[in-house]
């Protein structure tokens, strides 16, 4: 797996209908040093979810051994996206919220982290332009 070891992230792209009929809300967590509840995401690529799935507004799911191909994942279903939220979770029993990722111009950026978050285990900086 290439990246970090100890690390998978894993993106799941969800149905927001207050963002309105095309809305979506994109959540990047990386599992560091544990595995993800359960296996339904594919390695390497974002897969589109069954309708039948117990949480019908997700839409796309996938792990990933780097965060650059997370968000390259991303871009290619949504090229217009521009926030990402970003959470950990390593040892704690819940994952917990991270400063989300913003476009700034080619670039992917840290935001301002939540009011009272964690600090980040992570570097959620990537060394790459935005595609396009």
């Amino acid at each position: 797996m290439p990246g970090r070891p100890g690390v998978i992230f894993r993106v799941e792209i969800i149905r927001e209908e207050t963002l309105g009929p095309d809305g979506v809300s994109i959540d990047i967590t990386a599992y560091i040093n544990r595995v993800p509840d359960d296996n339904e995401a594919d390695f390497g690529s974002l897969s589109q979810v069954p309708v039948s799935m117990w949480n019908t507004r997700m839409l796309y799911t996938g792990d990933f051994g780097a965060l650059g191909g997370a968000i390259a994942a991303v871009e290619a279903v949504y090229p217009g996206i521009e926030h990402i939220n970003c959470y950990e979770w390593g040892t704690d029993e819940t994952a917990l919220a991270m400063a989300p990722m913003v476009r700034s111009g080619a670039h992917w950026r840290s935001a301002e982290p939540p009011p009272g978050g964690s600090m980040a285990q992570l570097d959620w900086q990537i060394a790459r332009k935005r595609a396009g």
